[in-house]
Parts: structure tokens; sequence; C-alpha cells
């Protein structure tokens, strides 16, 4: 599958005018002076056409020193890597605890190779570069991952993508509102939260009083303002704490 797909890969980004250079300086002869400055962005944006474009070429660490006429090449081949490495290194998919039953390796694979953006690539590099990857559409936001990664935000405007260093919004929006409104395709049709295995059983095997004395424990806070969470709430951010220590 992988190789019959290939062809179907869509590597191509736009630059703006004279921008050769990726968003991170990147310097070659000091280690530690290159891990600090990858998370610096400078003043000029790099336009793509997909979201996967946007994160692998901007956080594979090899790409940007590419020469240009390298690039492609080096996109297709990195592409199977990924979809290899997701059947071969347990680091690549089961180590990122993802429920298999509703994001398939499959799913995933076909995801990264397809030239289309599916919203399981983008599930994936999250776990993949420990990023949150915010997708920014028309000053909302829109969460795609539910554990606590440093968040990057990707703004989409007129059917292209960059990455944003920071936003003056803070209210997010069902990431499900967004596939009818940009050209981002929904291949999970699942919430947010059901991608991942939860530690918890089933919600109907514990009581309230249960709950609240687990979330005591984790130092969940058992109101929202003046008002008590209901059972339901309570489950999922105790769910949500587990998931992510």
């Amino acid at each position: 599958m992988i190789f019959d797909l290939l062809k179907d890969l869509n590597t191509d980004c736009n630059f703006t005018d004279k921008i050769n250079e990726s968003i991170y300086t990147q310097n070659t002869q000091n280690t530690q002076n290159t891990q600090n400055t990858q998370n610096k962005f400078s003043k000029n944006t790099i336009i793509y056409k997909t979201f996967k474009d946007c994160i692998i070429k901007e956080f594979d660490l090899l790409y940007s020193t590419l020469p240009n006429n390298e690039k492609s090449i080096y996109m297709k081949k990195l592409i199977i890597e990924l979809c290899s490495e997701i059947d071969e290194n347990p680091q690549k998919y089961e180590d990122y605890n993802f429920n298999n039953r509703h994001i398939k390796k499959s799913i995933i694979q076909y995801s990264l190779q397809n030239k289309d953006d599916f919203i399981s690539s983008i599930y994936y590099l999250n776990d993949y570069y420990k990023k949150h990857f915010v997708i920014v559409y028309e000053n909302k936001l829109y969460k795609t991952c539910i554990k606590n990664y440093p968040v990057i935000y990707l703004t989409y405007k007129n059917h292209n993508i960059s990455i944003s260093e920071s936003t003056d919004n803070n209210v997010y929006e069902d990431i499900h509102k967004l596939y009818s409104l940009i050209s981002l395709k929904d291949d999970i049709h699942k919430p947010l939260i059901s991608i991942y295995k939860m530690s918890l059983n089933p919600i109907g095997s514990y009581k309230i009083d249960e709950l609240k004395q687990m979330a005591n424990e984790y130092n969940i806070s058992l109101k929202t303002g003046t008002k008590n969470k209901v059972k339901k709430d309570l489950y999922e951010e105790i769910n949500l704490y587990k998931l992510n220590h």
C-alpha cells in the first residue's frame, strides 16, 4: 500500500517571495544551540498547502538543511519511513497509547501518503513530534490533541497553512465543526478523547463518590466555578490526568 499510494504525495509548498530558509535557524556547529533555536520563529512566513506538509517540513531536523533540489525526494523517502515505523517500531505507535479500534495503523499510513489532508495524520504527528498542533481559522481555535504537549498554532487562510507564534484568542471550538469549513477531512469520526486508550473502566463502573475520591487524590477540583462537577466531567478529567502522567 505504501508504494502504491506514494505517487499521490503532495510535497509541494509555496514560499513567500525570496524566502529560501526554514523558519528555524540552525547552527550545525553547536547541537545545544540548534535545539534552542528550533522553537524560535522568524518574522518571515512560509506557506504550505497541507497541514502534514507544514508540520513535517518544519519539524524534521534535516529537511531545512537540504538543497532545494533534494527536498522533494527526501520527503518521499521520509513518508515511507514514517509509515514503516508505524508497523515496525512500537515506540512509533503502541507507546503513543492510541485506541487501535478508532485510529488504526492503516488509517494513519493512508492519510500520511495521500495528497489530501486527513485529521488522523495530524493526530499522529502530534505524538510523533511531541507537539499539540492547534488549528487557527477565522480567529477560532481547534484542538487536535488532549495531551499536554507544547502548543504550535497552524493558521489556515485562503487554502494555505502557516505557523503562527501565538494568538490573542483563547476560545476553543469543537474540531468537528471545522471539517465543513476547510479542506480537512475527518477519517476518524470519533470525539478527540476517543483516539487514546483510557485508564479508567467504563463510567458505569464508578459511583460519583469514588470519582470524587480519585479527583482529590490527583488534586482535581470538584467544582467548576461555584457548581459541583457532574460525574461525566470528573470521569473525563481523571482519565485525562492519568493519560498525561
